[in-house]
């Protein structure tokens, strides 16, 4: 008996542990030619870093979602980051980026998703943009520090799990998503 319970006690430990999900591939094309990542207060070179990491955990978030052994494959192409660096626009030697209703953000990128068996399930070429960006309600996930994009991004994955488009481990999760 007591044999039976500690097996019973080690199985459940084992399969509770275990998120089973999808995974993400993300890549970025031209980073050179994108339309607005421009660094304020940091390197070119690491403000770069940063923001594809950014991107690139926003959509694993996403691929956390899938069912196991799916697979979002993302290219993107494009980003205008909201806001805008204005030559002169200087706060204690740093460059800020200004916020104002005319930069809005905006997101190009290809996109597809992939079943257990590599069968290409849905796909699709993506501008994403939100003209009315600073009057959203939107709660900061902490993950990343591009949050207007990432809330468009987020409402984009919430439309395709709605629609049926993309499945989805738990409906309830992925529409409460803030």
């Amino acid at each position: 008996m007591m044999k039976t319970l500690l097996f019973a006690a080690f199985a459940l430990s084992l399969s509770s542990g275990a998120v089973l999900a999808g995974e993400a591939k993300v890549s970025f094309t031209k980073l050179d030619d994108f339309s607005d990542i421009k660094a304020g207060n940091e390197s070119k070179e690491r403000f770069r870093e940063r923001l594809t990491e950014e991107f690139t955990s926003v959509f694993s978030v996403f691929a956390e979602k899938l069912p196991e052994g799916y697979q979002l494959i993302i290219n993107v192409t494009d980003i205008d980051l909201a806001g805008d660096i204005r030559p002169g626009m200087v706060i204690y030697y740093d460059q800020v980026r200004l916020m104002k209703q005319i930069d809005w953000p905006r997101i190009q990128f290809t996109y597809e998703l992939k079943n257990t068996q590599q069968e290409v399930v849905a796909s699709g070429k993506e501008e994403l943009r939100d003209m009315d960006y600073l009057r959203r309600f939107r709660i900061p996930s902490g993950r990343t520090s591009f949050e207007f994009e990432e809330k468009m991004l987020q409402d984009w994955f919430k439309q395709q799990v709605v629609s049926g488009a993309f499945p989805s481990q738990d409906l309830k999760a992925v529409t409460a998503t803030k």
